[in-house]
This record gives structure tokens, C-alpha cells and sequence, in this order.
């Protein structure tokens, strides 16, 4: 009986990175649905996406994916554990036996090190470094080594999420090849270049797009031209005006601040020079208790607003939104829907967009104010 394969993906752009982890699953699995739990407009890792969820969405259907789920923003501003319990619980509940992804050492145990380090915690009072090194100090105490590299830690949070569910998934983790994350850098004759070097050096220019053409099929190279390509330098101003002009109470009653970092952000924005940018911003904020990922994850719900309720309110009841489907993702949504333990939402209603997707429809409009379509209201799952 064909199996369903798990995949948690940003595709910020889709490139060619995404399109070898998908054929590699369809080569190990050739009869397995494979279904993608997809960050909507706003990412883990703290920034909105390059281009929007629904283009996206259409580059990982005809890349192989039968089925694209969004993940809510409310799942994507958490820190890495619990937006991989959130993914993995997700794509459970859609019927996966299995999730693939990337990592730097695909050799790794990930579950065999998920158990080892269950009860495992940083030193989260050690105030003279961050959490996330704290954390990283304990578990390479615990195993014997570092797991330090960005899609090994996801590895492991998957793993652990997994853990937690009773280990409904088999894992499979794929060798990143030619690129770490990290990497900024075009390398000549490759063939693979990370997200965020294939970002960093878009330009509407005829020579950059020719420059990226080796890096990315041939769609997603379509899409990011004809854009509209979308940073943090859109939202910037946004953002600095959303700081400087809010009240200290009502900043501390956005998700994830902590240890009055609010005073020092309001502070440090309000004196800095206009002509700063967000990584600037983020540089000047920065203490050793926070990394840059977890300030541009803070940036992010300060953008939207979300607030520690909103938070606990989606841990609470969960819920999976539509974004597309080919033949087998719809088989797979028929034999599941009746059983699936959290609603699944196909369109937003009046009520949904008051109600439970209130927040994903207000981070929607807002990220429209620049990608300027409409993202959720009258909006149907694409049918591939």
C-alpha cells in the first residue's frame, strides 16, 4: 500500500535544493503521496516571504507535490521546537508516515538523539549567553557531539516533536549537497545555491537573472521576475513605526518578548538614524541573550500584532488551511477529513477571518500592502 511522505518547506524561493529533495522522495518512494506543510507569507526564521504562499504553492505542485498545506503564522513565530511540533503534528494529522528533509549530516540517528535528549534543557538563566547556545551546550553534553548546523537543529526538532507524538513518522533526513545554509555565494558550476544567496543577489537585471537561471527552475525564475519580490526593506518602515509609536505596556504584550527587551528595542529605534535598514536594526538591538533569529521572529509578531493569547490559542486547537492539490492530494484529503483531528479550512468566511484565522487573515492583508493580491479572502485552494 502506497505510503504518504511529510515534507516542512519555506520554498524562499523554491530552487533547485527543493526540486532534488522531492526527486529524491519520489526515487525512494515512487507510490507515496507527498504533502508539503508550507510557511504561509511570514517565515520561521523571522521574515516575509520573497514571493507569496499561493505562488509558491503552484511551484511546489508542479514540482511533484501533491498536496500544500499552509503552516499558520501563529506556528511560524514560535521558537524551533514548537514550530516543528506544530508542522510534524500537522502532517500527522493528515495521514504522513513519513517526513524527509534536509540536513548537513543525513547519517545522523535524529531519533535515536530525539530520545537521548528528551528531558534535556538549557541553562535559561545563564544570563551571559543565549538560550539557543545554552541549549546547544546541553545536548552536545548529552550526546557526545555538537549538533549545531540550522537544518540538523530542525532535524532534531522534528525528531523530538515526533518523540512527543508517540512516533507516528519514520524519519528520513536527505544530504544537503553543495550549499550549507548560510552560504551567500553563487559558486560557479553549481548547480545548488542556498535561499538566501539566491535572495541576496536578486535584481531585476537581465545579468542577475541570467546569473540565477542555473540555480533554479525555470518557473521559480519566472515568478521571481515577474514578482513582486518582497523583503524587509518593504516592511521596515512598518515595523519602525509600529516601535516608535506604541506604548511600552502594549509592547510587552506582543509574543515572545521577555526580560523587558520591549524598553531596549523602543529605545534603540527611536534613536538610531533614519537611514537604517531592518539588518542594521536587528545588529543594534542585538544582546547575547538574543540571537538574530529570535529578535527577527520578534519583529515579525511586533508586525502583525500577535499577541501571547493568539499564541496559546492556536497550541490549544490547531487547525490546517488549504492551499493546494493535485489527483492523489485530493484522494489523501478524502480519506482523511472525516477522521482529522483539527478543522481544515478551504476558504475564509466572514466568521473565519473574525474567528479562528483571524490572525493569518490580518498577517495576509498586510503582507498584500506590498505584494498588492489578495491572499486570503474569496481565495480557493489551487487545483493542479
Amino acid at each position: 500500500m502506497a505510503g504518504v511522505v511529510g515534507v516542512v518547506a519555506e520554498y524562499n524561493p523554491f530552487h533547485n535544493g527543493h526540486l532534488y529533495q522531492l526527486q529524491q522522495i519520489k526515487q525512494a518512494f515512487p507510490d507515496d503521496i507527498i504533502i508539503v506543510a508550507m510557511s504561509g507569507n511570514f517565515l520561521q526564521r523571522g521574515e516575509p516571504a520573497c514571493l507569496d504562499k499561493w505562488t509558491r504553492t503552484q511551484e511546489a505542485l508542479q514540482n511533484d507535490a501533491d498536496l500544500v498545506v499552509e503552516l499558520p503564522v501563529l506556528a511560524c513565530v514560535q521558537p524551533a521546537d514548537r514550530f516543528a511540533f506544530g508542522a510534524v503534528s500537522l502532517l500527522s494529522a493528515l495521514g504522513a508516515d513519513k517526513l524527509v528533509f534536509g540536513a548537513e549530516h543525513s547519517s545522523y540517528d535524529f531519533m535515536s538523539f530525539a530520545r537521548k535528549v528528551a528531558g534535556v534543557h538549557g541553562e535559561f538563566h545563564k544570563y551571559d549567553e543565549s538560550y539557543a547556545r545554552s541549549f546547544q551546550t546541553a545536548i552536545k553534553k548529552e550526546l557526545g557531539h555538537a549538533v549545531d548546523q540550522p537544518n540538523d537543529l530542525l532535524g532534531l526538532a522534528y525528531a523530538k516533536a515526533n518523540y512527543r507524538l508517540g512516533e507516528p513518522l519514520d524519519l528520513f533526513p536527505v544530504q544537503r549537497v553543495e550549499t550549507s545554509y548560510h552560504d551567500q555565494s553563487l559558486h560557479k558550476g553549481a548547480q545548488i545555491a542556498s535561499a538566501s544567496a539566491i535572495r541576496k543577489n536578486f535584481s531585476l537585471s537581465k545579468k542577475t537573472q541570467k546569473k540565477l537561471a542555473p540555480y533554479l527552475p525555470q518557473v521559480s525564475l519566472n515568478d521571481l521576475v515577474e514578482g513582486p519580490f518582497v523583503s524587509w526593506d518593504d516592511f521596515w518602515p512598518l515595523l519602525r513605526y509600529k516601535v516608535v509609536s506604541s506604548n511600552l505596556a502594549d509592547l510587552g504584550q506582543i509574543y515572545g518578548m521577555s526580560e523587558g527587551i520591549e524598553y531596549r528595542i523602543q529605545e534603540q529605534t527611536q534613536r538610531l538614524p533614519l537611514d537604517i535598514n531592518f539588518d542594521m536594526w536587528v545588529k543594534k538591538v542585538k544582546t547575547k541573550r538574543f540571537t538574530y533569529t529570535h529578535l527577527a521572529r520578534l519583529a515579525v509578531a511586533i508586525l502583525l500584532n500577535i499577541s501571547e493569547q493568539e499564541v496559546q490559542a492556536y497550541n490549544s486547537e490547531p487547525y490546517i488551511r488549504l492551499l493546494g492539490f493535485g489527483g492523489d492530494g485530493r484522494k489523501q484529503l478524502s480519506r482523511v477529513k472525516k477522521n482529522c483531528p483539527f478543522p481544515i479550512y478551504s476558504r475564509v468566511s466572514q466568521d473565519d477571518r473574525k474567528e479562528q484565522l483571524a490572525v493569518d487573515y490580518r498577517a495576509g492583508k498586510i503582507y498584500q500592502l506590498f505584494n498588492g493580491v489578495e491572499q486570503d479572502a474569496k481565495r480557493a485552494p489551487i487545483v493542479f
